[in-house]
């Protein structure tokens, strides 16, 4: 597997949410929101992992609406959802991506809780040394108003 492929994987992991999920009312309050995620990689040569691997990261961003759009990052070209599963609740995903060297499979899902989310999202794929595995879990709360 080349870096392309990995860096398909990555950016869709760190965009953390399925292609564009049209859903009724998804249980989440409006306002600003900050999400703690991390990643975990396995499987990887250790050099590819370190370059690979990412310290806990915070970020904020203003949730206005609970018809929320979540959307694959613009890097995620050569990404498909399989099968998708949307409710009020959660929302699930399988993806296949191909890119030059390379494919990977992967699955993920979000629960909504009103003032709290949570979820996780892997990817596998055949690496040069063997099967690999990169898992991103977040975790979500508002933190007030935009």
């Amino acid at each position: 597997m080349n870096k392309k492929i990995s860096v398909v994987c990555v950016t869709f992991i760190i965009s953390m949410f399925g292609e564009t999920a049209h859903s009724e009312e998804y249980n989440i309050t409006p306002g600003m929101w900050e999400t703690n995620s991390k990643m975990e990689v396995k499987g990887m040569p250790p050099e590819m992992a370190a370059m690979m691997q990412r310290p806990p990261k915070v970020e904020k961003e203003c949730v206005k609406d609970k018809n929320h759009d979540f959307k694959m990052g613009e890097n995620a070209k050569g990404c498909t959802i399989n099968k998708q599963h949307h409710s009020s609740k959660k929302l699930s995903w399988d993806i296949s991506c191909s890119a030059e060297g390379g494919n990977a499979n992967g699955r993920g899902e979000v629960n909504f809780k009103g003032d709290t989310i949570s979820g996780w999202f892997e990817m596998n794929m055949q690496g040069p040394g063997g099967p690999m595995t990169m898992r991103h879990t977040f975790e979500g709360k508002r933190v007030g108003s935009c």
